[in-house]
Parts: C-alpha cells; sequence; structure tokens
C-alpha cells in the first residue's frame, strides 16, 4: 500500500512522465509539443479504481508496491505495453489491480453522461448522484509529459498488439480514428499526480439542483442514463449542421453562469460557463453571450469566447 503521513493523506510516490524515444516522438506532434488542453475532466465515485481527489490522483498500480507496474509504459516491451494499453481502454476484468494509468476527457458532455451513467447503467453503479465527482483539472503548470493523447500513444503501440487477441488496441485505433465517432478527447496520465491547488469539485447532484436539466434538458431522460458512448453520439448530433446553432437567449447564459458560480465559485466561473453555453451548437461569437461575458468579466477574456463557440 501507498505510504501515508500522520493525518492520514497519502505520500505521493514521485511523478512518471511519459517518455517516448526520438523514433516515437516524430510521430507524436503533440505530445512533442507539450500540446495540453487546458482543463481537463475527470468523472470518479467511491468504487472507482484507485484514488481520486481535489489533491492528488492515484492509479491502482500504486497500492501494490510493484515497481514493475508503475513503470512508464514507454520503457516496457511493446507487446506489453499494447496489452496494458488495451485493457486499460476496454475496461479488463482484472487491469484495476494492476493498471497505472488514469483516464481524462476534453469533454464535458462526456464526463456529464458518465457521470449519470455511473448513477444508472455501469456495472459500478453508485445509487447516491452526490456520491459521483466531476473534477476539472487546470493543467498548466504540470510538468512536460505529464498528459499523453490517447490516440498518440495507441498509434504509437498499436502495431505491437497482441495478434491472438481479436479485440486488440490495433482494433481499438481502428474504432477511436473511424466515421463512427467514437472519440471522446480522452488524455492519460502514469502514476501518482499531485493537483492540490489546480482543480475544483463537485458533484452530479449538485449539478443538478444548479439546474444542469433545465440547461441542458436531453440530459434528464433517465432512459439513457443507461448509456454512455451511444448517448453521448446521440446528443452530439445537433452539431452535424451548421443549420442547427441557433441564436442564445439571455436566460441560457444566465443559467449557465449560476450554475458555474453554484457549483465551481471563484476563477472557474469563466471557463466552466463557456463550457456549459458549448453544450448546445451555438453561433460563432454570438452576441448575446459575447456582450454578456464581456459585460461580466474583464475585457482580456472577450477574445476567448470565440475558441469556445466556432459553430
Amino acid at each position: 500500500m501507498a505510504a501515508a503521513s500522520s493525518d492520514g493523506t497519502p505520500t505521493l510516490r514521485a511523478p512518471v512522465q511519459f517518455g517516448p524515444n526520438p523514433f516515437q516522438l516524430k510521430k507524436m506532434p503533440l505530445f512533442e509539443q507539450n500540446f495540453v488542453p487546458t482543463y481537463l475532466i475527470r468523472v470518479y465515485a467511491p468504487n472507482s479504481a484507485g484514488q481520486t481527489t481535489g489533491s492528488y490522483v492515484i492509479p491502482p498500480a500504486s497500492n501494490h508496491g510493484n515497481v514493475d507496474l508503475m513503470q512508464d509504459l514507454f520503457t516496457l516491451p511493446e507487446q506489453k505495453a499494447a496489452t496494458r494499453l488495451n485493457e486499460h481502454f476496454r475496461w479488463g476484468e482484472d487491469h484495476e489491480k494492476w493498471c497505472n494509468l488514469t483516464s481524462w476527457t476534453t469533454s464535458l458532455l462526456s464526463a456529464l453522461q458518465y457521470g449519470l451513467y455511473r448513477h444508472r447503467g455501469s456495472r459500478y453503479i453508485e445509487p447516491d448522484l452526490s456520491k459521483i465527482s466531476l473534477l476539472i483539472l487546470d493543467t498548466r503548470g504540470l510538468p512536460a509529459g505529464t498528459f499523453i493523447k490517447d490516440l498518440e500513444v495507441m498509434e504509437a503501440f498499436g502495431a505491437y498488439s497482441d495478434p491472438k487477441v481479436q479485440a486488440n488496441l490495433k482494433d481499438f485505433v481502428k474504432l477511436r480514428k473511424g466515421n463512427s465517432g467514437y472519440y471522446f478527447g480522452e488524455y492519460l496520465t502514469q502514476g501518482d499526480v499531485g493537483i492540490k491547488g489546480r482543480c475544483v469539485v463537485t458533484n452530479m447532484q449538485r449539478l443538478i439542483e444548479a439546474g444542469l436539466f433545465e440547461l441542458i434538458p436531453k440530459l434528464s431522460d433517465k432512459s439513457k442514463w443507461t448509456m454512455w458512448p451511444k448517448r453521448v453520439l446521440e446528443l452530439r448530433k445537433p452539431f452535424d449542421t451548421l443549420q442547427d446553432a441557433r441564436t442564445t437567449i439571455h436566460a441560457e447564459v444566465r443559467d449557465a453562469i449560476a450554475i458555474a458560480v453554484a457549483c465551481f465559485g471563484g476563477r472557474w466561473v469563466f471557463p466552466v460557463g463557456t463550457m456549459l453555453l458549448a453544450l448546445e451548437p451555438r453561433k460563432k461569437e454570438d452576441p448575446v453571450i459575447v456582450n454578456a461575458f464581456a459585460a461580466m468579466f474583464s475585457g482580456k477574456y472577450k477574445s476567448l469566447l470565440s475558441t469556445f463557440f466556432n459553430h
């Protein structure tokens, strides 16, 4: 088990950054440039593998004390690394006993639907929505190599997939890159990651009480809470054509800001408010949104809005 301080807080192990060799790095342009989205999201519950809090993320491997389990993927034999990645992405039956990886997403929509899925449809059902947490992490300032995009690391090892396994990593790469739309902006970390002071945490019940379903009514359909990826694809359909983008009404901006204030607060209100509004197709530089945010926030934020609403 991981060591703990006198107050019971785990003593984090030394960070394990991803370290591809120069040949691999040439095929990983985002990692090579240390491009990481400013905000990444993680949903977890008491029965989630490993430990996640507002101070740290510890994967299951850290609790075993087995050095082999805590190695950088890129130091492992290629087929072994491919197998570990495949088991992680496919939620292999036993992978959580030794997994050294933690998943994050850039998609608030995917994260919210996953939270509802954990309540009704997952094999790890959590009956209490207040115990299903949603954490948003500001990645700025964390060491280079902490995060890696799922597609880049999968393509680095996909060719080494076990040919005897039909549903192997190479096959999973095809699923993520295909036309089916099964891509959700996933990033990975490995080993223990300290995140104290860099994140904010709320829970699904609090989001709902603050007005999430009034802002995004489609999420309230309980018959769809037993679904996750397929439901996300359904919810994305309005983004397929520009014709579905409409002018925002003032009440939507008000509701998004109210949720952001109630559930996140402080410096998180602006980014979370924009994320919430971006859950529906919006016109580029929608004047209702731009003017409302310009009135509420300092001018330096105004130019950032177009990065959220470009439909």
